[in-house]
């Protein structure tokens, strides 16, 4: 018997030694590889965190589950050490981004259009309004007294959300191929153009909301052009292709050309980003929040990371703080040091 003992005392610390061989190692990687950066503070939304947007000190988190819990998770961050859920919109299982402006919250979702929310009482959000469309939106800016929505079938199209409880159609415009992403910036809008094993990037003039004129087209091969974002006439834009990845930077000071200035590429995967002076936050799905100073924007360089092995969609900054959209792991409050 006490032979059998020992053998079995052997046997577990040998386990044991495989076992902290294995997780040790992974442990200081994902140790190792954060750096400028520390987490302030998490919360769990109950589903997968796949956009956000802050409205002064509440944070306003997509859910994408489709168990019935997914929507809009509304989070006070006013203390970010301790965030706290005060209150959720559970009929939109499959939302996809939200734009908050005010008291009021605009979801896109891919299966049954754009839904205006009244978030005045962040308890208890209640839908006022709804665009269907082709009930395929997927992403929304809102500028003034204009939503600019993307319509997977439809294109881009512009709403009047000067009534909230009556929207509109301003104008639209159309792409040959679906339409997921749209930023705006100074009057011009760029639009991603998706097909099966591509997309393209196209710039239209929106300066004038009811006549809508198409400037320019971009679409190398084997590229899926992702979350474009237009910051002082350059467009940040994640690449999805084959091999991709990556960043990609475009001069558009001319907005008729669409011309490549640089890439950034580590061997993570871009989900998005938020741009800030010579600063982009860039959420990775593989490598967590990075941040890269572009003041040579023909060479990126990285000076900060977080990573604790989830998976970062979405991020938006506030100050010194980003906040993570991150998956499973829900919202995740990173401070930014020594920028």
């Amino acid at each position: 018997m006490e032979s059998k003992r020992k053998k079995l005392i052997i046997i577990i610390s040998i386990s044991l030694v495989v076992i902290a061989s294995v997780i040790i190692p992974v442990l200081l990687i994902i140790a190792n590889s954060s750096f400028n950066t520390v987490e302030l503070g998490q919360i769990n939304i109950g589903g997968e965190a796949f956009d956000v947007d802050i409205e002064g000190h509440l944070a306003f988190v997509v859910n994408t589950s489709d168990d019935g819990s997914g929507g809009l998770v509304i989070i006070n961050v006013s203390d970010p050490t301790h965030p706290i859920i005060v209150g959720s919109y559970h009929q939109s299982n499959s939302a996809f981004s939200v734009e908050v402006v005010g008291e009021f919250a605009y979801l896109a979702n891919p299966n049954v259009g754009l839904e205006v929310l009244n978030v005045s009482d962040p308890t208890n959000p209640v839908k006022i309004e709804q665009y269907t469309g082709s009930g395929e939106i997927y992403d929304v800016q809102v500028i003034g007294e204009i939503a600019y929505i993307t319509d997977w079938s439809n294109g881009l199209i512009l709403l009047n959300i000067s009534d909230p409880l009556h929207l509109s159609v301003i104008s639209s415009y159309n792409t040959p191929g679906a339409c997921p992403h749209v930023h705006v910036d100074n009057g011009i809008a760029c639009i991603t153009d998706h097909y099966s094993s591509y997309s393209a990037l196209r710039l239209v003039n929106v300066s004038n909301p009811q006549n809508l004129v198409p400037l320019s087209y971009h679409a190398p091969a084997n590229v899926d052009f992702w979350n474009p974002f237009i910051y002082q006439n350059k467009i940040y834009t994640a690449n999805h292709g084959t091999n991709g990845g990556d960043i990609r930077i475009f001069d558009i000071s001319d907005p008729s050309v669409i011309s490549p200035i640089s890439t950034y590429d580590d061997g993570g995967f871009i989900n998005s980003y938020f741009i800030e002076s010579n600063l982009v936050y860039m959420a990775d799905y593989e490598n967590g929040l990075k941040v890269i100073d572009t003041t040579d924007i023909t060479n990126p360089r990285l000076i900060a990371r977080y990573f604790d092995g989830g998976h970062s969609i979405e991020v938006v900054v506030a100050g010194d703080i980003a906040y993570v959209a991150d998956h499973a792991d829900g919202l995740e409050i990173i401070k930014i040091l020594n920028l």
